[in-house]
């Protein structure tokens, strides 16, 4: 048998003289034919998660700490007393501001350095508040490392002598301020509320309304309305329009009001002449002049004469436009 070379053989008017190009070879990838490993993949990724939480919980609480460690600081504690109040309180309180904020911090109870960083605002606009000399909050800022405060005060209205020693301040809203604040030497303008039978307020009275026991409801207290319209009107009275219209004459500088008679309320002036007012400011009856009415026709007859006292009984009641002399004759 014949065995052939077939790779010598080639096939007709294909030599040309040059080799064949090289053919190009295909590779198959290789495929992995085992199988992932679940379990080790689950551990690793549950080492992987479990460092990261103690890498953030630690970094955590490093910057915690580095937070607590600066509020800390004595640049940012700032002393009670040290707090700026933008407005100062009345010139009657005793003691000035500094003395006016040490009694705003024992009144709430607050520490005597509060941290600046770590300060709530609403706090410390709730010791403010309860304080009875302060009427509101009116802004809270914050310049560096520091505190400033802007407030409204209850300025004094109108004062109250019962037998004895006992004498209270009130503001024109009727609240009773404390009278161990009032330097009385310094305390300003103030009118008298006066009658017989007023009721001494009931216990725990500092910084609340006039009120008294309730003859209806023994054990519970009301609001003395006669108080309280008397104070309003004596605030009307010392607003400073009408302050500074009273400098100009006797017959309209008002030095107390009267909450004895029925009909209302009876003001004393500098000429001790009695005015019959009637209702108190907000509380006028239907038909009732206002209080801005009564004051421009009590101001135009003390321009035109002095508003001056008649024998013991009479008394000055208003008109619709005229301030009247009422004379009481005997019998």
């Amino acid at each position: 048998m014949e065995y052939r070379d077939l790779s010598r053989i080639v096939a007709p008017g294909d030599d040309d003289g040059e080799d064949a190009p090289p053919r190009i070879r295909r590779f198959e990838f290789v495929r992995s034919t085992g199988r992932l490993d679940v379990r080790k993949l689950a551990a690793a990724a549950l080492l992987t998660t479990s460092i990261l939480a103690v890498l953030l919980y630690a970094g955590g609480r490093a910057v915690r700490s580095a937070v607590a460690w600066l509020h800390r600081q004595p640049q940012y504690q700032l002393p009670f007393d040290g707090i700026e109040l933008l407005t100062p309180p009345p010139e009657c309180f005793r003691g000035g501001v500094r003395a006016f904020l040490e009694r705003v911090r024992r009144n709430a109870d607050e520490a005597e350095t509060i941290p600046v960083l770590d300060l709530d605002p609403s706090r410390i606009e709730r010791a403010f508040k309860l304080f009875p000399w302060v009427q509101s909050v009116d802004s809270i800022d914050f310049p560096p490392r520091g505190l400033s405060i802007r407030l409204s005060y209850r300025e004094p209205a109108a004062k109250i002598l019962l037998p004895g020693p006992e004498q209270f301040v009130l503001d024109r809203n009727g609240l009773i301020l404390p009278l161990d604040d009032i330097d009385l030497e310094r305390l300003g303008p103030t009118i008298r509320i006066e009658g017989g039978g007023i009721v001494p307020p009931s216990s725990d009275r500092f910084g609340k309304l006039w009120q008294t026991s309730s003859p209806e409801a023994p054990g519970r207290t009301a609001v003395d309305r006669k108080i309280l319209q008397a104070a309003h009107l004596a605030g009307f009275f010392l607003e400073p329009g009408r302050s500074k219209a009273a400098e100009s004459t006797p017959s309209l500088r008002i030095l107390s009001i009267n909450i004895t008679d029925p009909r209302g309320l009876f003001i004393q002036n500098a000429e001790d002449a009695m005015i019959l007012w009637g209702q108190g400011p907000g509380d006028e009856q239907p038909g009732e002049l206002s209080a801005e009415k009564k004051w421009e026709i009590l101001e135009g007859q003390a321009g035109r004469e002095p508003v001056r006292p008649g024998k013991p009984g009479d008394y000055w009641e208003f008109g619709r436009n005229e301030l009247r002399f009422k004379r009481i004759r005997p019998g």
